[in-house]
C-alpha cells in the first residue's frame, strides 16, 4: 500500500498531494517522521516544478512506474524494504523461583499473564543465573561476561553486594552493557525499576549517573534494591542505656562536662572559651555516638548501616540523577514503575527508531507489599499477592505493546534474576520463593536452587510459539542472543573504538528460531570469587562437578530462618570436596539425589574434562581483586549521598 503511494506521490509531484493521500490511507505518522522513511516523495516532490510543461506528465509517470516496479523487486526505497529492527523489552523478577509460575508447574499462584508469555513464546527449562546474589547476577546479564572478571564480587570477609548509594563500588564504566550496544546501533533505550549495579555519585551526591553510565538514556527506579529495613518506621536517636559502649560515652560525657567547669573556675578563663570547649566536647562524642550507632564497623559485617541509614537513604526512588522519593512509599511502588514503563511505550511505539526497555521488578525481594486492591488474593499470604502483583505488571506492559500494535515487532524476555530466598520469613509468614525440587537458594554459591531461573523469550512470527527448550543456557547469553536476533554484529565489530573483549555468552538465536544444538560448552558457578561448582554441557548430555557442597540444617535444603538469613557460601557451613568432587547426570537425575559413583569410567571422564578446562580457564582469566576489599569504597560514604531537593 505505501509502494503505492509513493508510485501517487512522485504523479502528482506537489507535496499537498501526499498530505491528503496519508490521510486518505490513514497512515500512523506524523508528517516529519512519513518524510523521512519516504525520502523519495520528499525529494522528488521538491524537485518537480509545478510549471512543468504538460507534455512532460508522461515521463514523470514512467520515471514513478520504474521506480516503484524496482522498489517492489529489490525491496529499496520503500517503507517496507526499509523495516526498523524490531524493539527489546526485559522483564526482570527479584527473587523469583522457578516453583513461582504456572507455567514452570505451579498450581496456587495465578500468573496468567507470565503463562501466556511462555504460550506464545519459547520456554527455557535449564536457564541459569550466573552468580545466586542480585549484583553479581545482574552485572552477567548486561555485560554477557562473569563479573568476577571486573571484580564485581564479594569475598570471604567482605560485603556480597554493593550494599550502598553512596559508595564507589559498581559496574565498571568500561564494560559494555546490552543497553550500550543497542544505544550505539540507534535504539531509544530505558532502564525503570531496580538497578543495584552502583551509582557511582560525585561529591554532593550529584552526578549519580548509574545506569545511564551503562547505555541508558533514561532511568526511573531504585537504584539500590529492597531491604526489610525499607519498612518503618525506626528511630533515628537511640542510646541503648544497658550497652556497655553507651554507658563509657554517658560517663565520658560527665566527665568531661566537669571538668570544663572545674578547670575553667581555677584559671578563670572566659565564659566564650568554655562554650568552645562545650562544643568540642559534644562534637566528639556526637560523632562517636553516631559512628557507633549508625554504623557496623565494631561486628564482622563492617559494610551495614543502622535500618533508619538503610530507610532514608538506601531506600530512595530517582528518575535520572534526581530523587524523587526519599525514603520511597512502598505500597503502590509496582504500579508506578509500570506506569512509567507504560508512559515510555507509549512516547516511543512509533518512532523511527526502535526501543529497548528495561524493566526490573522490585519484586519479589523482601519485604513483601502491595497496593490495596491487590492484597489478600493469594493463597500463599503476602508473598502470593506479590507474585501476582508483579504479573498483573508483566500484563500491563504486554498489553501496552498490543494496543500500540507493536507486539509482532517486539522481542521480550522474561527471566528472574536467581534463584528464590528459602530462608526468608517475616511476621509468622513465609517470604521467600519456591525453587521446585531442585536443591539450594538465593546466596548458595552453586546449589542448583540458587541459579535454575525460569527464563521466557517471546517474538510473535520469528519465534516458535509453545516451545520448550530444555539445553542449558545461561543470563550470560542475553548479549550475544539480541544482538543475533536484531540482526545486528557481534559487540567488538559494533563498537570497534573500544578494547576487544571476550563474552562468556554465546547467541542462543538459532537454538531459539529452530531448535539448532548449541556446540558443547563448560559453565562456571561462583561463590564470590571462588568456583563451586562446574557444569558440562556435551552433546545430549549435562554434567555437573561440585568441588563445595553446603552443609544444609539437617531435613533440608536450607540455613534456618529469617528475612537477612542466607545460607553463606563461605566458613563452617560449606564443606571443600576438591580432592574428591561429586558429580551428577543432571540429563538423567535433573534434581540431583544421586551423584555418580566415582568408581566409574564416567566419572573419571568427566571430571579430567572439567579439571582440564578449570585449570586452563586459571591460567587464561585471572580475577582482579574484589571492589568489596576497599572498605573505603564499600562502605556508605555521606559526602557522596543523593538527597531529594524539594525546590528543583
Amino acid at each position: 500500500m505505501k509502494t503505492f503511494i509513493l508510485y501517487f506521490c512522485i504523479i502528482c509531484k506537489w507535496q499537498s498531494s501526499c498530505n491528503a493521500l496519508k490521510e486518505n490511507f490513514k497512515i500512523r505518522e506524523t508528517q516529519h517522521q512519513f518524510a523521512a522513511r519516504t525520502p523519495y516523495c520528499r525529494q522528488i516532490t521538491l524537485r518537480l516544478s509545478p510549471m512543468a510543461p504538460h507534455g512532460s506528465s508522461r515521463k514523470w509517470i514512467v520515471l514513478a512506474t520504474a521506480l516503484v516496479v524496482a522498489g517492489l523487486a529489490t525491496g529499496e526505497g520503500t517503507v517496507e524494504g526499509q523495516k526498523r529492527r524490531p524493539n527489546v523489552v526485559i522483564l526482570v523478577a527479584d527473587d523469583l523461583g522457578i516453583g513461582d509460575l504456572g507455567c514452570y508447574g505451579n498450581t496456587t499462584i495465578k500468573t496468567p499473564n507470565i503463562d501466556r508469555l511462555s504460550e506464545e513464546g519459547v520456554r527455557l527449562t535449564h536457564h541459569l543465573a550466573a552468580a545466586s546474589m542480585c549484583t553479581p547476577s545482574r552485572a552477567a546479564l548486561l555485560t554477557g561476561r562473569y563479573p568476577a572478571r571486573y571484580g564485581l564480587v564479594g569475598e570471604e570477609g567482605t560485603a556480597p553486594v554493593v550494599v550502598h548509594v553512596a559508595s564507589r563500588v559498581g559496574l565498571p564504566p568500561e564494560e559494555v552493557t546490552f543497553a550500550k550496544a543497542l544505544s550505539a546501533a540507534n535504539y531509544t533505550t530505558a532502564a525503570v525499576g531496580k538497578w543495584h549495579l552502583g551509582m557511582r555519585c560525585k561529591l554532593g551526591g550529584f552526578g549519580c549517573r548509574g545506569p545511564q553510565e551503562h547505555g541508558f538514556q533514561s532511568f526511573y527506579g531504585l537504584p539500590f534494591t529492597l531491604a526489610a529495613e525499607l519498612e518503618g518506621p525506626h528511630d533515628f536517636w537511640l542510646f541503648p542505656q544497658g550497652e556497655r559502649f553507651y554507658k563509657i560515652l554517658a560517663r565520658l560525657c560527665l566527665v568531661g562536662v566537669l571538668t570544663i567547669l572545674v578547670w575553667g573556675w581555677l584559671v578563670k578563663c572566659s565564659q566564650e572559651t568554655q562554650n568552645t570547649l562545650f562544643a568540642v566536647l559534644a562534637l566528639g562524642l556526637g560523632v562517636a555516638w553516631f559512628v557507633h550507632t549508625h554504623y557496623r564497623f565494631h561486628t564482622e559485617k563492617w559494610w551495614q548501616v543502622s535500618p533508619w541509614m538503610d530507610q532514608h537513604l538506601n531506600g530512595i526512588l530517582m528518575e535520572n540523577t534526581k530523587v524523587v522519593e526519599q525514603p520511597v512509599t512502598l505500597p503502590g511502588l509496582s504500579q508506578r514503575l509500570v506506569d512509567y514503563s507504560l508512559d515510555f511505550i507509549s512516547d516511543h511505539a512509533h518512532d523511527e527508531n526502535p526501543f529497548l526497555l528495561y524493566h526490573s521488578f522490585a519484586h519479589v525481594h523482601t519485604p513483601m507489599f502491595t497496593a490495596k486492591h491487590m492484597e489478600g488474593k493469594s493463597e500463599h499470604g503476602r508473598y502470593g499477592d506479590n507474585v501476582e502483583e508483579m504479573d498483573a505488571g508483566v500484563g500491563a506492559i504486554l498489553e501496552a505493546l498490543r494496543l500500540h500494535e507493536i507486539d509482532d515487532n517486539t522481542l521480550v524476555y522474561f527471566l528472574s534474576d536467581h534463584g528464590g530466598h528459602l530462608e526468608a520469613i517475616d511476621k509468622g509468614q513465609r517470604t521467600g520463593g519456591h525453587n521446585g525440587l531442585f536443591k539450594g537458594g538465593k546466596g548458595m554459591g552453586g546449589a542448583e536452587g540458587g541459579i535454575r531461573v525460569p527464563g521466557i523469550f517471546r517474538w510473535k512470527g520469528h519465534l516458535p510459539a509453545g516451545k520448550t527448550i530444555d539445553t542449558p543456557t545461561s543470563l550470560l547469553d542475553t548479549l550475544p542472543t539480541l544482538l543475533d536476533l536484531v540482526d545486528l554484529p557481534p559487540v567488538n565489530s559494533l563498537l570497534p573504538d573500544l578494547p576487544e573483549r571476550d563474552l562468556d555468552g554465546v547467541s542462543l538465536a538459532g537454538l531459539l528460531k529452530e531448535g539448532v544444538d548449541l556446540k558443547p560448552r563448560s559453565l562456571i558457578h561462583h561463590c564470590r570469587q571462588a568456583i563451586h561448582a562446574l557444569r558440562l554441557v556435551v552433546e545430549k548430555r549435562v554434567y555437573k562437578m561440585y568441588l563445595a557442597k553446603h552443609k544444609w540444617s539437617p531435613g533440608s535444603t536450607q540455613c534456618g530462618w529469617g528475612s537477612n538469613n542466607l545460607c553463606s557460601c563461605y566458613g563452617d557451613g560449606v564443606e571443600d570436596i576438591t580432592f574428591e568432587p561429586e558429580v551428577y547426570d543432571l540429563t538423567n537425575d535433573p534434581y540431583e539425589d544421586n551423584p555418580i559413583s566415582n568408581e566409574t569410567t564416567e566419572y573419571t571422564h568427566v571430571v579430567g574434562a572439567l579439571r582440564q578446562f578449570l585449570a586452563e580457564w586459571k591460567a587464561r582469566v585471572p580475577y582482579p581483586p574484589s571492589q568489596f576489599s576497599n572498605k573505603a569504597d564499600t562502605v556508605l560514604s555521606p559526602w557522596l549521598q543523593p538527597f531529594r531537593i524539594p525546590f528543583l
